[in-house]
């Protein structure tokens, strides 16, 4: 087990089977500086699917989209994915050791074990409090950043229950803006 470092572009995931179209920015969101991209998946040679307690789930297939929110100052990460017909897949929330903005184009965090998902119905779950209290007992992290996380992810959990609607609507706008941009920058 160690803190595994993620990018935007998601660099080395899935890359020998697709090829992936890219665009980033950075964007105020309310009061929240962030890094927000998409990612387009074409030439998917074979789907990449999750399995959850509640079903399987496609997560990567051809010219499905993903949507990532990068907050600076904040210890959690979302992605939103959605399929070829641009329907909400899930939303997944990683909550973060530290976000990293090194490379504003690519920026980078630290996987702090404990994630969120919001699948398109149904109820939210909170993934891998075993790993994260594995990860304390093992000293990979420290007390309080085992408490940072249990607060992180309650306070984040608060928040979709009270504005579930609001948040997918949000994501639904973020994507049909960066899919606009994403093609008037490629093309």
């Amino acid at each position: 087990m160690k803190i595994k470092r993620r990018d935007m572009k998601l660099t080395d995931f899935y890359d020998d089977k697709c090829d992936k179209l890219y665009y980033s920015k950075e964007k105020q969101i309310g009061n929240m500086k962030t890094v927000v991209s998409i990612l387009k998946w074409t030439n998917v040679k074979e789907n990449f699917e999750v399995h959850y307690n509640f079903k399987d789930e496609i997560i990567v297939g051809n010219d499905y989209t993903w949507i990532q929110i990068a907050p600076f100052d904040n210890n959690f990460w979302i992605k939103s994915m959605y399929d070829e017909k641009d329907n909400l897949v899930e939303v997944y929330i990683d909550v973060t050791k530290g976000n990293y903005f090194d490379d504003i184009t690519n920026p980078s965090y630290d996987d702090l074990f404990l994630d969120i998902v919001v699948p398109k119905k149904g109820h939210i779950y909170q993934m891998d409090d075993v790993e994260l209290m594995k990860a304390y007992n093992e000293n990979l992290i420290s007390e309080d950043e085992y408490n940072m996380a249990k607060i992180v992810c309650k306070k984040l959990i608060q928040f979709l229950n009270e504005h579930h609607q609001d948040f997918l609507d949000y994501l639904k706008q973020l994507r049909l803006e960066l899919s606009y941009e994403l093609y008037n920058n490629v093309n």
